[in-house]
């Protein structure tokens, strides 16, 4: 894990920053405080977060885990200035322990097909490149759809 930076599971009251930040990273397809209610109110999602040394969340992502099949990621994300830290990759090894605890055989997400870090990530996590998603985030946003098998 990264220096100075600690994680622990989201809660109701990290809504508002969610929300927030989802807005700054996310621009083309932020979620509402709804959405984020609806997701966090069920058992099959699991949201982590990570926090600089002022205990402000600096990157957050969150699963969907229903039990035996695939889990899918629902969003990654980390503030610019905290990019290239490895907080993203502590993330998803996070919201991976936690969807191979409930079962599941495989992660899949979408990513902009255009977000070469993340895909570089991805791929150096063992993620395999599956198919695009034409206008998957928006017209003319793409979503590369990736995958990782879980013993």
């Amino acid at each position: 894990m990264t220096l100075g930076i600690t994680y622990r599971e989201a809660n109701v009251f990290d809504l508002p920053v969610f929300v927030s930040l989802d807005k700054e990273l996310f621009p083309y397809s932020p979620w509402s405080t709804s959405q984020y209610k609806e997701e966090f109110s069920s058992p099959t999602r699991h949201f982590v977060v990570a926090l600089d040394d002022a205990q402000s969340i600096v990157g957050y992502a969150g699963v969907f885990a229903p039990g035996a099949a695939e889990a899918d990621i629902l969003t990654v994300g980390v503030v610019p200035e905290h990019r290239g830290k490895g907080i993203a990759k502590a993330l998803m090894a996070l919201i991976t322990d936690w969807a191979s605890t409930q079962g599941s055989t495989a992660m899949m997400l979408e990513v902009k097909t255009d977000n070469t870090e993340a895909i570089g990530l991805y791929q150096l996590l063992g993620y395999s490149k599956l198919n695009v998603r034409k206008d998957y985030f928006g017209a003319g946003l793409d979503a590369q759809v990736m995958r990782l098998e879980l013993s």
